[in-house]
């Protein structure tokens, strides 16, 4: 994907206004002035008036820094794409449970995140939450992240691990179901 030394934003999701990339892209200007090696690559689908709002936000973040933010489209290697990336950032103004949070925490990524729907729940303090709709708080918890040193942000990633593996793997979700239908019956 040629970077280096860059460090990396990884922001994965459908193109649409409940991820709220407009907020992400506010944000990101924000890093990338003030930190030049900053960088956000965003995976995922758009189509018709999304795709042409997400081009025209795109043009607005990237004035002054066009190799900062690359929009990925629809991609089937996000594993690998994670894997590359240094942070995963999640801007959403709502949300249910997003399966990308877990994906990001089983790959041990540093996570920043709007606290929408089930973020918190799921993140619980392997991540850092912020308030949904706020680019400067947002910005700022990339950068304070970025600022971090890389063995703190490492452990962070492990703790996210180990938090998914232990309370979001398959078998964990079915003794919690199969303990409440006990609990009823």
């Amino acid at each position: 994907m040629g970077v280096a030394s860059e460090f990396v934003w990884m922001s994965v999701g459908r193109v649409v206004p409940a991820k709220d990339f407009p907020n992400l892209l506010a944000a990101f200007r924000c890093v990338a002035f003030a930190r030049p090696e900053a960088r956000l690559w965003i995976a995922g689908e758009a189509t018709g008036q999304e795709r042409s709002r997400l081009v025209h936000d795109l043009r607005e973040a990237n004035v002054g820094h066009a190799e900062h933010v690359r929009w990925l489209g629809l991609r089937r290697d996000l594993a690998a794409l994670l894997d590359a990336a240094d942070g995963f950032v999640l801007a959403s103004a709502w949300e249910g449970m997003p399966l990308v949070i877990g994906e990001a925490m089983a790959m041990e990524k540093a996570i920043v995140a709007t606290d929408v729907g089930g973020v918190s729940e799921l993140l619980g303090t392997a991540g850092d939450l912020v308030s949904p709709r706020d680019a400067e708080r947002l910005g700022a918890a990339m950068l304070a992240t970025m600022d971090r040193p890389l063995e703190d942000r490492q452990r962070q990633g492990k703790a996210a691990r180990a938090r998914v593996a232990e309370l979001f793997n398959m078998d964990a979700r079915a003794d919690a179901w199969e303990a409440l239908y006990r609990a009823f019956c």
